[in-house]
């Protein structure tokens, strides 16, 4: 995973699962964040979730990410939720394709759209990190996941 740059000083060493050797349940944090936390995880987990073929798998993704919830369709990476000890936040990946293909949509959450200009680019995708501070912002991320479920599910 390569590291994200423009999150608060510390962050990931917020993450609420830190062991490399103790995987998480995969509804552990639904007991562990603070309930409003909890809260906005379980409405990104489950719209996630709800998409057709979607697999969730928690996974350890090295000592900067450590714990984090993946998502995937078809072996093809949707987006990531990191538990942090008092937030939830979130990563989505686009390719240049998928990028130029947003860019003409009405309607994208400003939380989304700042996200996608922030986040850096290595290995032919961009890397989209954003925080989950409301239910929103959860909603937002179950959007542009759904949205690249879209892209994949397209013949190429």
């Amino acid at each position: 995973m390569i590291p994200l740059d423009h999150q608060p000083a510390g962050y990931w060493a917020t993450n609420l699962y830190k062991d490399p050797r103790k995987r998480p349940k995969a509804e552990a944090p639904l007991k562990d964040l603070p309930p409003r936390a909890a809260q906005r995880f379980k409405k990104a987990r489950l719209g996630v979730r709800g998409l057709q073929h979607v697999t969730e798998q928690v996974v350890f993704l090295g000592t900067a990410w450590k714990w984090v919830w993946m998502y995937e369709v078809g072996g093809r990476k949707l987006g990531y939720l990191h538990p942090m000890e008092r937030s939830v936040s979130a990563t989505f990946v686009l390719t240049e394709a998928e990028e130029r293909e947003l860019a003409m949509t009405n309607g994208l959450a400003k939380e989304l759209r700042e996200a996608m200009r922030a986040g850096p680019v290595s290995g032919g995708v961009r890397w989209c990190w954003m925080e989950l501070p409301d239910l929103g912002a959860a909603d937002a991320f179950v959007h542009i996941v759904r949205l690249k479920h879209h892209f994949l599910a397209r013949p190429e």
